[in-house]
């Protein structure tokens, strides 16, 4: 697995091999160690069918977590570090 990896990875980093001839590709493909389900996959460059083939799930979840909401500052301002969360109407002198 890990030559296909390299193989995917080369193709992708390497303008050169990306660019070669679909014989010169077939046969970069054939000379990797894979079932011919893996093979047709990737000459056909059917990510999908690649990854259903090596038992892989083609779906892929991102989530974002925000940050709860702070108080905004203007840019460069720096945050006061005498407040004390919850004592926004009271002074220091009380």
């Amino acid at each position: 697995m890990s030559n296909v990896i390299r193989f995917l990875e080369s193709m992708g980093a390497n303008a050169t091999a990306a660019r070669m001839s679909i014989a010169d590709y077939e046969a970069a493909v054939r000379y990797l160690d894979l079932g011919p389900e893996q093979q047709t996959a990737l000459i056909n460059r059917d990510a999908g069918g690649f990854c259903e083939s090596m038992s892989v799930g083609a779906t892929m979840y991102c989530l974002v977590v925000a940050p709860e909401e702070q108080e905004e500052r203007a840019p460069g301002e720096e945050p006061n570090s005498d407040e004390v969360p919850g004592d926004e109407g009271l002074s220091q002198s009380e």
